[in-house]
């Protein structure tokens, strides 16, 4: 196979049938120099945070080189098809933004011999065009796909559908100290990670502090810090209680260990059960009024500028709560423990729609491209006004798509 070389930007000379890729550049009228794809990568990073993302899922930056790399043209698409390589090629761009990862399944060679993404992937590489895709991170985030797409259908999100499970697990530190070393043990868990409450820890040295009486009673084989062994003894003591971040357990321990005056320290480590984070999968919609099913399907359609879409349910039925999630949802909403009355997705494959149809919920498809699409043109935007110096452009592939009936 030829390999092609980047080049200048000029006008593809296309005489196949295939769908043509056209070219927006996201801005106008600038002078284009570069940046370094780690700030575009930190930028990305921060827009859609790949800890937002599902597990099963490849988001970040998929292919890069050694060391630094400057970029000074970078394109954003939805996928990597044949036609958009060509564009990245034609275009010379250095970065392809790609909502979907092309690079998903593990590779079993590298050898290029098709036309699947992954095979893309690598010639890409060969030509030093980097990768980042956002994905479910973009998904999740605010003011991503789910956000920007009821924007577009003109409805206002109240909350995510589905919420995050929380990113970290968190104890509870119980310990017992005497009162004349309380504050030589508060210091030393404090130091050691434990202590931090509230979102980016913005608060720290939390604890909670109980006065009691502690007893023991020490045997011959004991060194007691405080009272004599062989005799029961009553100690005044604090009930120092604190949360430990899982990560920080073993520094925390450690450090308990170290400054506490006993032999033996009595504490306890209780798991906490930490709510539900935002933001989640999916957008939450409450309609004030009643919209009926067809009136829902038809604002769809005309605002997303769609010659058809599907819809299963009574067009009659009037709407309250709706969930939203691009692409395909499969059954997740009606696992989200919310009452729902209607979903708005991309697509859904059969048995899911009999899911739908058991539990009572109406459903409008988009197409799963269509569902999606809205967001690349608010990432492409956002990327050229963080990188004016960068140019941004958008990829737009014409019949391409396979029509909804």
């Amino acid at each position: 196979m030829a390999q092609m070389r980047k080049a200048a930007p000029k006008r593809a000379n296309n005489t196949s049938s295939k769908p043509r890729v056209q070219i927006e550049a996201a801005g106008t009228g600038r002078k284009f120099t570069a940046t370094q794809l780690s700030a575009v990568v930190e930028f990305l990073d921060a827009l859609a945070p790949p800890q937002l993302a599902e597990p099963w899922d490849k988001v970040g930056l998929l292919s890069a080189p050694r060391g630094a790399w400057p970029i000074k043209r970078m394109l954003v698409a939805l996928d990597l098809t044949p036609e958009v390589k060509e564009q990245c090629l034609s275009a010379a761009v250095d970065l392809l933004v790609c909502y979907h990862p092309p690079l998903f399944k593990p590779l079993d060679r590298l050898c290029v011999r098709g036309n699947t993404p992954s095979d893309l992937a690598v010639e890409l590489a060969q030509e030093k065009i980097w990768l980042y895709s956002p994905h479910t991170a973009l998904d999740a985030a605010v003011g991503g796909t789910n956000d920007v797409l009821a924007a577009e259908l003109g409805l206002s999100p109240c909350g995510s559908l589905c919420l995050r499970p929380p990113a970290q697990t968190h104890l509870k530190l119980v310990v017992f100290v005497p009162e004349s070393h309380l504050e030589q043990v508060a210091t030393a868990v404090f130091d050691a990670g434990a202590g931090h409450i509230g979102q980016d820890s913005r608060y720290t040295q939390c604890s909670f502090r109980t006065p009691g009486t502690g007893t023991f009673f020490g045997d011959e084989s004991t060194t007691p810090a405080v009272g004599s062994r062989g005799r029961l003894e009553f100690v005044r003591e604090i009930r120092f209680e604190t949360v430990v971040p899982i990560s920080r357990l073993d520094a925390v321990v450690a450090a308990l260990r170290q400054a506490h005056p006993y032999e033996e320290p009595a504490f306890d480590l209780l798991v906490m059960q930490s709510p539900p984070a935002e933001p989640g999968m999916g957008r939450l919609v409450n309609l004030p009024v009643g919209e009926t099913l067809e009136n829902l399907a038809q604002r769809c359609r005309r605002n997303l500028a769609l010659k058809a879409l599907s819809v299963l349910g009574e067009s009659t039925r009037r709407l309250n709560t709706i969930g939203i999630m691009a692409g395909s949802c499969g059954q997740l909403p009606l696992q989200c423990g919310h009452r729902l009355d209607c979903v708005i997705t991309g697509e859904l494959k059969h048995h899911d729609l009999l899911a739908f149809r058991a539990a009572g919920v109406v459903v409008i498809m988009l197409g799963h491209a269509p569902s999606e699409k809205p967001v690349l043109a608010v990432l492409a935007k956002k990327l050229a006004a963080e990188f004016s110096n960068v140019e941004t452009l958008q990829a737009k592939i014409t019949g391409a798509e396979p029509e909804l009936c």
